[in-house]
């Protein structure tokens, strides 16, 4: 029975309902326009009647006509402004599934006022089509909407007309209500696929892209991506004035390690390293591997101070590794530098030089090339 019901995978379902809330808010406002334009060319067409317009048998339609009208554009020029409040979300969904039975009993009273005029139930027909495609993603209440509407005509025309003019207008309707829901039906599943399509691709997409800037080994960024990054941060933090500060981290002795020990346990300690000094990161600073034993840490909004604790925090966090590996010495040592308005490649140079300092100190050091700028006079 649950085959009937167009129903998208579970995996995609709160994206689904969310990219449906959307369509539907526009289907309201698109419709809505249509409203004001089709009920508005009525309402002139009946005022050029002058008082006609308010005789018994006019007033029904003058009546619908300027509510239909009057209901619409209140759709038109709240309910986007509704939607950009999260506060008054609710009133807006409200709002949304108020609208086709607003447009169902606006198709019920139309029809049948036509039919005991002899014009047939063309306006049910026309407005159950604008609901089957209004909907989205709300394929069972449109099917209630429908058939509740259906019924409803029905009644109205058994007790309006006689049984040689609702017989025809009923079975119409009818086959009018099994057509949309049909076409609903279809249209609804062919959404559904074009939806899960469409996301499988962005998930791949968005899969590779993070891929392409991964480092295969420790899961790091790779050095295209966080050279890209250190740009982008340079730039944000000259035009906010905040302090960017860049460490360099290079595996002491890794030569020897991998000599040693083999290839495989030097790709193991890369990995153990890149983890601890993911450990003493946050989430807006970015690691990235930049060689076989070196690292790049851009520390966002970081002063001088608080970027050489951050190094010597992770210089103590790996140095604990040795209490795994009793025969392998693992240390780091860390270079710092801090932006001072020169481009990235030039802080990097800042950085590898202070590098340097602390290798030629007797590694397992964090040293610093950082100047102070004159104060202002």
């Amino acid at each position: 029975m649950s085959s009937l019901f167009p129903r998208t995978k579970p995996a995609f379902q709160a994206e689904y309902e969310m990219s449906c809330n959307t369509h539907n808010l526009k289907y309201v406002m698109y419709f809505s326009m249509l409203a004001c334009l089709v009920f508005g060319i009525h309402l002139i067409h009946h005022f050029r009647l002058g008082f006609g317009a308010l005789n018994p048998e006019m007033i029904p339609y003058t009546l619908l006509y300027g509510f239909a009208i009057i209901y619409s554009a209140f759709n038109i020029l709240f309910l986007s402004k509704l939607r950009n409040l999260p506060a008054l979300e609710p009133v807006a969904s409200f709002i949304e599934f108020t609208f086709p039975f607003f447009m169902a009993a606006l198709a019920v009273l139309l029809s049948g006022l036509s039919a005991n005029f002899g014009l047939g139930v063309t306006p049910f027909a026309i407005i159950m089509m604008v609901i089957s495609f209004t909907l989205q993603g709300q394929f069972k209440l449109m099917c209630c909407v429908v058939a509740l509407a259906f019924w409803t005509l029905a009644i109205v025309l058994v007790f309006t007309t006689g049984p040689e003019v609702y017989s025809p207008l009923i079975a119409i309707s009818f086959i009018t209500s099994v057509a949309c829901i049909v076409i609903a039906n279809l249209t609804e599943r062919m959404r559904i696929r074009q939806f899960e399509i469409l996301s499988e691709l962005n998930r791949n997409n968005r899969q590779l892209q993070m891929l392409s800037q991964q480092d295969h080994l420790s899961g790091l960024l790779n050095r295209r991506a966080i050279d890209q990054i250190l740009e982008r941060e340079l730039s944000r933090s000259e035009r906010f004035a905040h302090h960017l500060s860049l460490l360099m981290v290079d595996i002491d002795n890794f030569k020897h390690i991998n000599d040693a020990f083999g290839h495989v346990f030097g790709d193991q300690i890369i990995v153990e390293i890149a983890d601890a000094i993911k450990m003493h990161v946050r989430d807006v600073d970015y690691v990235g591997r930049i060689g076989g034993d070196e690292f790049l840490v851009i520390l966002v909004e970081t002063h001088h101070n608080d970027a050489l604790q951050v190094a010597d925090r992770m210089r103590n966090e790996v140095y604990k590794l040795n209490d795994k590996y009793k025969d392998c010495l693992v240390s780091i040592s860390v270079g710092h530098g801090i932006s001072e308005g020169e481009s990235h490649l030039a802080l990097i140079e800042k950085a590898d030089k202070a590098l340097y300092m602390a290798k030629n100190a007797g590694k397992n050091k964090v040293r610093s090339l950082f100047s102070t700028p004159a104060k202002a006079q």
